[in-house]
């Protein structure tokens, strides 16, 4: 776990309290910090995937709980740092995860975080459970109460036939009414890629690739399409294992 801090206070030196707490607290790391409310309000978006957003209160210009009626969706995590004990039950109003009274020893800081750390510790442990309970797809079989049941790591690639599709697994074919829009909408959590308008194959699946050409593990080859070329050959270059040594 590495949670991304983002700290903003008019006092530096806050700033300086909060900075040095985070970095002695495993798991938090420092992403930005703003002495001015108003850089915040421009500077911060969703695209920074901010995980605890540390803000003071009394502030000039915009006030910590203005700021947060704006920014409060672009972080996960909300933590209050102020002075002023009466602004909790406003700052519950902005749905605020912790409310920290300066001055802020380490021993308060980590006491307050620690909850939220094991919160998100608890939200990964479930996000695991149910990605494990989507390990496995059942489709339908050839009548009303006939299902397959498919290990998702075993699928090799699917192919469309017009209104069905063919799924190929290690050890056997399964044939089922779907389109391959919706089984590729099922498969998207997972490591499987669109190469062309009929196929969708495993990444693990891939033995080789030879210019359009995708040699699978067991040997099968399919085609690269023109139009998924650029995605296909992205995903390999992100995979690429490059040396630093110059030619």
């Amino acid at each position: 776990m590495n949670l991304k801090c983002v700290v903003i206070d008019d006092e530096q030196h806050a700033i300086e309290v909060l900075t040095d707490h985070i970095a002695e607290m495993p798991g938090l790391t420092v992403f930005k910090t703003f002495t001015s409310p108003v850089q915040a309000l421009t500077e911060i978006s969703i695209d920074d995937e901010i995980d605890l957003l540390f803000m003071d209160i009394d502030m000039p210009g915009i006030n910590g709980l203005e700021l947060a009626k704006n920014i409060r969706e672009k972080a996960k995590y909300l933590v209050f740092t102020t002075a002023h004990p009466d602004y909790a039950l406003q700052a519950f109003d902005v749905q605020s995860d912790q409310y920290l009274l300066k001055p802020i020893s380490f021993a308060k800081f980590a006491l307050g975080i620690d909850r939220i750390l094991k919160k998100e510790a608890n939200n990964a442990k479930a996000a695991s459970k149910d990605a494990d309970q989507v390990a496995a797809l059942y489709i339908k079989g050839d009548h009303k109460y006939a299902f397959s049941n498919i290990a998702i790591d075993e699928i090799l690639y699917i192919k469309a036939l017009q209104n069905y599709i063919q799924i190929i697994t290690k050890t056997e074919t399964h044939t089922t009414y779907l389109t391959l829009k919706e089984i590729e909408k099922a498969l998207e959590n997972h490591a499987f890629i669109r190469v062309n308008k009929s196929n969708i194959v495993a990444k693990t699946a891939i033995k080789k690739v030879d210019g359009n050409i995708i040699r699978l593990v067991n040997n099968e080859m399919i085609q690269i399409g023109e139009g998924y070329k650029e995605a296909f050959f992205a995903y390999v270059q992100s995979s690429l294992l490059k040396s630093n040594r110059s030619q």
